[in-house]
């Protein structure tokens, strides 16, 4: 893999350096200058969310991909098909709104216009999925096309709540996937919208009415992503399952490249008031 930028930014005196990292994953251009393969007009960029290092703390000061965001991951492939592949990575001892003020992201989406790619599609998964949701609310004129957002904790997770008291190098993100932070955050953004131009979906993971087994349905698909008519699939997956498994990939591949329309009033209620959303409410 070649990586096209490598950022590190000095975000405050509080807060540590925020690194990321952008390589090109399909086609896979070792020793090559990146490039828009001929012809291809799609450009996805995978963002992964969060890993814990129980052990060795200190990995996490550092931009390291997860295995399903590497060439020969079963949703790399699935997505190859149709499709440039690009992966980012960050390191996870900021909270998520700081690294997401960083301007790698912005470098990296300016870089795949710049290469030519007309439609630019943001996938992230847990945390990932909130850093994209955050860059197209604050970017609104980016040329970003598509947002997916795969088992995002919207309004937080109370895993995280525990896991911030234990994991103190990767306490400030941690932190900021709790269920207290994330509903502030909500709170404070209420008049940032996703741009109407920016098709944008929600996949739910859900093992019953519990969620994803980390994320409730309700924080997947919040009320302020759902008055703005955005769409939420369901899948029957788990919170550290959905990237890994062919089946999964072939399911998202197609999701992640379909057109995702907003909807309207009628469709969102018939999802509200399905068996399975009043439970999780």
């Amino acid at each position: 893999m070649f990586s096209i930028l490598t950022i590190l930014v000095a975000c405050s005196i509080q807060q540590p350096p925020v690194e990321i990292r952008v390589e090109q994953v399909y086609p896979d251009r070792v020793g090559k200058m990146t490039a828009r393969s001929p012809g291809q007009a799609r450009a996805v960029l995978l963002i992964h969310g969060l890993r814990i290092h129980p052990l060795q703390g200190g990995l996490a000061a550092r931009a390291e991909f997860h295995s399903w965001q590497l060439p020969k991951s079963a949703i790399v492939q699935a997505l190859a098909q149709n499709a440039d592949v690009f992966s980012l990575s960050f390191n996870q001892t900021a909270d998520l709104e700081t690294i997401s003020r960083a301007p790698a992201l912005a470098n990296a989406v300016e870089r795949l216009r710049f290469l030519g790619y007309r439609e630019i599609i943001l996938v992230g998964h847990s945390a990932g999925g909130i850093l994209a949701r955050l860059y197209v609310e604050d970017h609104p004129h980016a040329p970003v096309t598509r947002v997916v957002q795969i088992c995002a904790p919207n309004l937080g997770s109370s895993w995280a709540k525990a896991e911030a008291k234990i994991q103190k190098v990767q306490g400030p993100f941690l932190e900021s996937l709790t269920k207290s932070w994330r509903q502030k955050v909500c709170s404070e953004r209420s008049d940032r919208l996703i741009p109407r131009r920016v098709e944008f979906l929600c996949v739910m993971g859900t093992i019953g009415p519990i969620g994803d087994g980390l994320v409730s349905c309700r924080s997947q698909w919040p009320e302020d992503l759902q008055r703005q008519g955005i769409p939420v699939v369901r899948l029957a997956t788990t919170h550290f399952v959905v990237m890994h498994t062919k089946k999964t990939a072939t399911e998202l591949a197609i999701l992640i490249q379909r057109y995702q329309p907003r909807w309207g009033p009628q469709q969102v209620e018939a999802a509200r008031v399905s068996a399975l959303l009043k439970a999780s409410h």
